[in-house]
């Protein structure tokens, strides 16, 4: 069956290192996308309370004391906090995918909850694969498959940042076939880009391996992400959201580069349901049954855990005969 779904991606600059102006932020932005017909938005990663660019300035005191502040200013995942956020899914009725620091006792960790219409904390995922940077102030989480959740707006899941290249990642996504899927950016600012448009690549890509329609939310980084000392490298104006189609083209016209906005789109989701356009080199005779009988087959095996941490697909997936990271 084919259905219409508004779906937003935000580009906004973060109240940095604020909590509560952060937690106004997003509820404002979730207002504003619900009002324009949106039933899914999705963040940048870190979004609370921004990402820590200022780790990239080699000034130990300074770092340390940022550092601080980043703890104090990340929330718990059943704080006041997120039970506005939550609060405010609910009264709006929209699905929202939120990238945020989450601090456990003196732990922080690169948390991305998702949170469905009816103000249910779906999942709260912790980044396991970190950066060298980003493991100078975050914990590792534990490397699960991620979860696709299955709603009455579609199967969506979410990634943040480089994860969205990770094929073991992407292909437990692909198994229990994604169709609409949020990968989340902190923006790109010089000192951390791997390359030219680097993120806008790499959701290309991932279009086009899955099938899926893909929501590329990022953070504006202005000056006073830098907590006013002088950026690492000169930069101009970072952070540009898009929306991409299965095919990898972008679906809308994306924002000016470091403008602060809302992103939407129309997805027609039906469409995005195809089959993969190849098989995975190691499928066998006895993988290549009817597409109707691996679908029922992988829904068969999809093991929800109780707790605050869900994940949708069991730890092995070898049985699932289709897709390899290149095709």
């Amino acid at each position: 069956m084919r259905i219409t779904v508004r779906v937003a991606a935000v580009q906004a600059e973060p109240s940095w290192l604020r909590l509560s102006d952060g937690v106004e932020q997003v509820v404002e932005l979730i207002e504003t996308a619900a009002t324009r017909g949106a039933r899914l938005i999705a963040f940048p990663e870190a979004f609370l309370p921004g990402y820590p660019w200022w780790r990239w300035i080699d000034t130990n005191q300074w770092n340390v004391e940022y550092s601080t502040r980043c703890r104090e200013n990340s929330m718990t995942r059943d704080g006041a906090e997120m039970r506005a956020i939550t609060e405010t899914a609910a009264a709006h009725g929209i699905h929202v995918v939120l990238g945020f620091g989450e601090r456990q006792d003196r732990r922080i960790y690169l948390s991305q909850a998702v949170i469905d219409d009816s103000g249910e904390l779906l999942s709260v995922r912790r980044k396991a694969g970190l950066n060298s940077v980003e493991r100078k102030i975050f914990a590792s989480g534990t490397p699960n498959l991620p979860a696709v959740h299955h709603t009455p707006i579609g199967k969506y899941g979410a990634l943040s940042g480089q994860e969205n290249q990770r094929p073991l990642l992407t292909r437990a996504l692909r198994a229990d076939e994604e169709q609409i899927h949020v990968a989340a950016w902190p923006a790109s600012p010089e000192g951390d880009v791997p390359g030219p448009d680097s993120s806008a690549t790499v959701c290309r890509m991932y279009a086009l391996e899955v099938g899926a329609y893909v929501l590329a939310p990022t953070a504006v980084v202005g000056e006073a992400a830098w907590g006013g000392m002088p950026r690492p490298r000169t930069t101009g104006p970072t952070g540009r959201a898009r929306i991409y189609g299965a095919d990898g083209s972008e679906v809308v016209t994306s924002l000016d580069e470091g403008a602060q906005g809302i992103l939407y789109a129309d997805l027609d989701i039906g469409a995005a349901t195809a089959d993969p356009p190849c098989e995975s080199p190691r499928a066998t005779r006895k993988d290549r049954t009817p597409a109707t009988a691996r679908r029922n087959a992988r829904r068969a095996a999809t093991g929800w855990q109780s707790g605050p941490d869900r994940w949708a697909l069991p730890m092995t997936i070898r049985a699932y005969p289709g897709g390899t990271a290149a095709c």
